[in-house]
């Protein structure tokens, strides 16, 4: 995960494209073995600045209470990768707030034109139809983007 071209979190003029990481696509790089933070910049074709939802953040801290061994190594590893790669959204309108995390991340992207990375066929069927755009995982291996 060296060297993933995404500019510093913390970047004010910030002048790329934003993407939403949904709770399993940060479970990715352990799942799959994908660097998700250079594959993404790769994909969409530039600067990338990765955000993360608090209600993304909780689905992370339920999986490290009550996931299997496997998961919760895996949503303990994905804090370590939010820390170091993604910006955590704290102040959200009051109309997110409370939204549970797919309805967060379908609301979110509508009302800032971000991108969203899962690998829920629902979630992402949603986005689509609101005229949002998605990353998602195909045959296992590879990251693709919605039309």
């Amino acid at each position: 995960m060296d060297g993933a071209p995404s500019l510093p979190n913390n970047s004010e003029t910030f002048q790329g494209t934003t993407v939403l990481l949904d709770t399993n696509f940060l479970l990715l790089p352990f799942q799959r073995r994908i660097d998700i933070f250079e594959e993404i910049p790769r994909l969409v074709g530039g600067h990338v600045r990765f955000l993360v939802l608090p209600q993304v953040l909780k689905e992370l801290d339920w999986l490290m209470a009550k996931g299997s061994s496997k998961e919760r190594s895996a949503a303990k590893s994905s804090f370590m990768l939010v820390e170091e790669y993604c910006q955590k959204v704290e102040d959200l309108s009051p109309t997110i707030r409370d939204l549970n995390a797919d309805s967060a991340l379908l609301s979110f992207a509508l009302e800032t034109g971000a991108m969203v990375a899962t690998n829920d066929g629902e979630l992402r069927r949603k986005l689509v139809n609101q005229g949002s755009r998605a990353i998602f995982l195909r045959k296992l291996a590879v990251l693709a983007l919605t039309e």
